[in-house]
């Protein structure tokens, strides 16, 4: 059991290392035992002198008079419920912080992962993600595939000038999509049949 700040600090000022590695806590008592008995025993010789020596080191006599204390039973005791309350005090700290953990770290990363992958959640993420496309979009998108099939922009397979193909595209598309007529003879013919076909 690890020792309290109150027997520690008694331990030092009478000169015992209790925090060192090794050092059991029945070694300890028995040390404070032992500093007890040899002051009761020196009582008779050192008593004359007690009120002086007293007098110029009060702390000494404190620690002295606290160390014949606790080598009493009800000193044992005193140490006894200082341990006790000392693991309580450790356990309710624990307690604590364990309950912050949980609170303010563990629960929250629960939480949003219950919501993402809750089917509201999925469902919402998918309907965003599917972007309904239109019908002029892709009638725009069958009409420059046309004419990049045909022989009037560049090879066929390629578009030589993307951006006066779109231009024309997107023209032919705004007029058939109006219900406006259309050449169809040419580029425009072109972009025209691919674009009714969607464009009904």
């Amino acid at each position: 059991m690890a020792w309290s700040k109150l027997e520690l600090a008694l331990a030092t000022a009478v000169g015992l290392d209790i925090a060192r590695p090794g050092t059991s806590r029945k070694a300890a008592m028995a040390a404070v035992r032992a500093i007890g008995r040899g002051t009761v025993a020196a009582t008779p010789v050192i008593g004359r002198s007690a009120a002086s020596i007293a007098a110029a080191n009060p702390i000494s006599a404190g620690v002295g008079l606290g160390l014949g204390a606790l080598a009493t039973p009800p000193g044992q005791a005193l140490l006894e419920s200082a341990a006790e309350r000392g693991a309580m005090d450790r356990i309710r700290t624990q307690q604590a912080v364990d309950l912050w953990v949980y609170e303010n770290i563990t629960r929250p990363a629960e939480l949003a992962g219950d919501i993402a992958t809750s089917p509201t959640f999925v469902g919402q993420v998918k309907t965003r993600a599917k972007k309904k496309v239109s019908k002029y979009n892709k009638a725009v998108k069958a009409g420059m595939s046309a004419v990049k099939s045909s022989k009037f922009s560049g090879k066929k397979g390629t578009i030589s000038n993307a951006k006066t193909a779109f231009k024309a595209v997107n023209r032919v598309a705004s007029a058939v999509n109006r219900g406006k007529k259309v050449s169809n003879k040419g580029i425009s013919g072109t972009i025209a049949r691919a674009v009714r076909r969607i464009l009904k």
